[in-house]
C-alpha cells in the first residue's frame, strides 16, 4: 500500500475539497494511507472527516500577483496571475512542495487544481495524478485553448503568452537547478488525469484523451426546509457578487417560495429583502435533495452546483462572475437549460426567473440532460477515480 498526499493549491470554495475527499475515501478503503495539503484549512476542517488523514497547510501564494492581467485569455494567463510572473516566489513554492512531499514521505501525489505541486512531484520522480473539472485540467493542446470561445483569440497571441509564462517558469526552475520545461503543457504530461464532469459541461471545446467520470454525489448537510404554500420553489445559491442586490431584489419581488443559501453576508444586510415565503439558511443544505425538490434555481454558475441541478432536470438562471463560471454558464445555455446574464448589458433577473419557472423548453432541455445520465451509477465514480489515479 502507498502513502498518498492529496493536494489543493488554487481556487476557492468546497469543490476542490469535495473531489479530494471522494478520492481519499476510495483510496482509504483500498488500504492506502492518505494525508492532505490544502489551500484553506478552515474549509478542510468543516469538510474533511478526520479519519481520512491528517491535514496540512499547502504552500500557497499570499496576496495578489505583481502584474495580473485583467483579461485572462487561456490557462497560461491563469498561471501568470497565480504567481508564475514571479520566478523567485514561484521557485520558493516549488521548493516548499518538494520539501512537503519529502517530509510526508509521499509515494504518490493526487491533486486538484495544483500545477506547482505537480511540478514538484515531477522533479522528485513521484507518480502524480490530477483530478477535477475541465477548467482545472486544460486540454494538452499547444497552445492551450482560449478562455473566450465566443470571441476567438489568434493562436499566435496565445502562443506568445505561453512563451512568456514558460520563460518565467524556467527562470524559477533554474534557481532550483532543475531542468527547464519545453512547454507549459509539460506540467501535466506523465500524470494520470481524470475529469469529474460530463462532456456537455466541459469548459473547453477541445477533444479530450482522459475520460469524463461524471460528478460524484458531493451532497451533505441538512434537508431543505421550504417555506409553506403552493407556489413554485426557487433554490437560490449565492455568494458576494457585483450584482447581488439585483438578484436579492428579484427574489424578494418573486411570488415563488425561495430558499436562499448564502455565505459571507450578514443577516443585517439581508433583512431588507425578507418577506413571507423567503427563507434564508446559514447552514449547508443537502444539495441533491434541494435540486430534486425545487422548480428552478438562481446561481452564480459554479460547476458542481450547476451539474447537480441539471442532473435533477431543473432549469435555472445563471449570473457568472469570473471566466471559469462564464464557461460553465455558456455550456448550460448551449444545452438550452438556463438563462444566462449577458456580459456588460442590462439584465432583468426577475423576468429571467419567471422564464425559468414557466418556459417548458428550458425545463425539457434540463430534463433531457438528466435523462441522458440517469443510468450512470454515481456511486461507482469513486472506485473508478481511485483506479485512475493509481494508474500513474
Amino acid at each position: 500500500m502507498s502513502r498518498i498526499l492529496l493536494g489543493w493549491e488554487l481556487g476557492g470554495g468546497y469543490g476542490h475539497l469535495a473531489s479530494l475527499r471522494t478520492a481519499a475515501r476510495a483510496l482509504r478503503a483500498a488500504g492506502h494511507d492518505c494525508m492532505f495539503a490544502v489551500r484553506m484549512l478552515e474549509n478542510a476542517a468543516e469538510f474533511l472527516e478526520p479519519e481520512l488523514g491528517p491535514v496540512l497547510q499547502a504552500p500557497v501564494r499570499l496576496g495578489n500577483g505583481r502584474n495580473p492581467v485583467a483579461l485572462q485569455l487561456s490557462y497560461a494567463s491563469l498561471l501568470h496571475n497565480v504567481g508564475f510572473d514571479d520566478p523567485p516566489g514561484l521557485a520558493a513554492r516549488i521548493a516548499a512542495w518538494r520539501g512537503l512531499l519529502r517530509a510526508c514521505r509521499a509515494e504518490r501525489l493526487v491533486v486538484d487544481h495544483s500545477p506547482i505541486a505537480l511540478i514538484a512531484a515531477r522533479s522528485l520522480d513521484i507518480p502524480a495524478a490530477a483530478i477535477g473539472t475541465g477548467f482545472d485540467l486544460p486540454p494538452l493542446t499547444s497552445p492551450f485553448p482560449s478562455f473566450q470561445p465566443w470571441a476567438p483569440v489568434p493562436a499566435q497571441q496565445l502562443q506568445h503568452n505561453e512563451q512568456q509564462v514558460l520563460s518565467e517558469l524556467n527562470r524559477a526552475l533554474e534557481r532550483l537547478r532543475l531542468p527547464p520545461y519545453a512547454s507549459l503543457q509539460q506540467i501535466y504530461q506523465g500524470c494520470a488525469r481524470a475529469l469529474l464532469t460530463y462532456p456537455e459541461l466541459d469548459h473547453y471545446d477541445a477533444p479530450r484523451q482522459e475520460p469524463c467520470l461524471g460528478v460524484p454525489d458531493y451532497a451533505q448537510g441538512a434537508a431543505p426546509e421550504w417555506p409553506a404554500g403552493e407556489a413554485p420553489r426557487v433554490l437560490a445559491y449565492l455568494r458576494p457578487h457585483p450584482q447581488l442586490d439585483a438578484m436579492l431584489k428579484a427574489l424578494s419581488a418573486s411570488k415563488a417560495r425561495v430558499l436562499l443559501r448564502i455565505a459571507e453576508i450578514t443577516p443585517e444586510q439581508l433583512r431588507p429583502y425578507l418577506r413571507p415565503g423567503f427563507h434564508i439558511v446559514g447552514h449547508p443544505v443537502h444539495l441533491r435533495r434541494a435540486a430534486e425538490e425545487c422548480d428552478a434555481y438562481l446561481h452564480y454558475a459554479a460547476h458542481g452546483t450547476v451539474a447537480e441541478l441539471l442532473l435533477a432536470g431543473k432549469p435555472g438562471v445563471l449570473w457568472p462572475d469570473n471566466v471559469e463560471r462564464w464557461l460553465v454558464a455558456r455550456r448550460a445555455e448551449q444545452l438550452g437549460a438556463a438563462v444566462v446574464a449577458p456580459q456588460q448589458k442590462e439584465f432583468d433577473v426577475a423576468a429571467a426567473l419567471e422564464r425559468a419557472l414557466d418556459d417548458g423548453g428550458l425545463r425539457r432541455a434540463a430534463e433531457a440532460f438528466a435523462a441522458r445520465h440517469r443510468g450512470h451509477d454515481r456511486a461507482a465514480i469513486a472506485a473508478a477515480l481511485a483506479q485512475r489515479v493509481l494508474a500513474a
